[in-house]
């Protein structure tokens, strides 16, 4: 789940030995941020029209911790931010309230919870969230309402049952939600019919029934039904 395109990437695939014997006391100027960020195990791509850094992976960093992501939270051109399979819990995600660009932000397997959404909450720009497999529940998407922009909600594997589900009716643009192995049954079904805007649903493992699809199918036409298993 990355966006590439349209920027140039930038290999670091340094050891943090190898960036920490760069000391700018001895004449070597200050450590490049793509540098800092390849010492935490990370790579970054950059803007080919100002140099910026704009998008940052850092997945499966096993030694990255929630501090680590105050030093992140200084690239405020950041679009695209991935932390898939990282040990980042929600107090971790108080840092990235700066980063008011951030569109595309991937937490998929990491240990966020509840309280860690509220900190993704001033984050307007943000259009795309995978945040299956951690530890939220229905009462932490209260904090995704003010998302307007968000396009793609990523809620496969958690606990997520059909209150939450309720929740993203508040959601204005809001095309593609996965649901994919969570609790959700038929009693979900009015509440996605009042998505308009919804393009795709992934309800594979899950306890919606044949009726419920044939409702969603009558109701929402342009949606398409991914019942797949993985």
């Amino acid at each position: 789940m990355d966006r590439s395109s349209f920027a140039i990437l930038i290999p670091v695939c340094l050891c943090a030995s190898t960036v920490l014997a760069a000391d700018p006391k001895a004449g070597a100027g200050p450590i490049d941020p793509g540098e800092e960020i390849a010492a935490l195990g990370g790579q970054v791509l950059r803007s080919p029209g100002t140099g910026n850094i704009i998008e940052v992976k850092l997945n499966g960093c096993a030694g990255l911790r929630d501090e680590d992501l105050a030093l992140v939270s200084r690239y405020t051109s950041l679009t695209d931010l991935s932390l898939e399979r990282t040990a980042i819990t929600g107090a971790g995600l108080a840092h990235l309230r700066k980063l008011r660009k951030l569109e595309w932000l991937n937490l998929w397997k990491t240990r966020v919870d509840d309280k860690g959404l509220v900190h993704l909450a001033e984050l307007a720009s943000l259009q795309y969230l995978p945040v299956g497999g951690t530890r939220i529940t229905d009462a932490g998407l209260e904090n995704l309402k003010g998302l307007r922009a968000l396009l793609y909600l990523g809620l496969r594997d958690t606990a997520i049952g059909d209150a939450g589900v309720a929740k993203l009716t508040a959601l204005p643009v809001l095309k593609e939600i996965n649901l994919r192995g969570t609790g959700v049954t038929d009693e979900c079904i009015n509440s996605l019919i009042r998505i308009k805007t919804l393009r795709k649903l992934w309800l594979g493992e899950t306890r919606i029934s044949a009726h419920g699809r044939s409702r969603l199918r009558a109701a929402l036409p342009l949606c398409l039904l991914d019942l797949t298993a993985d």
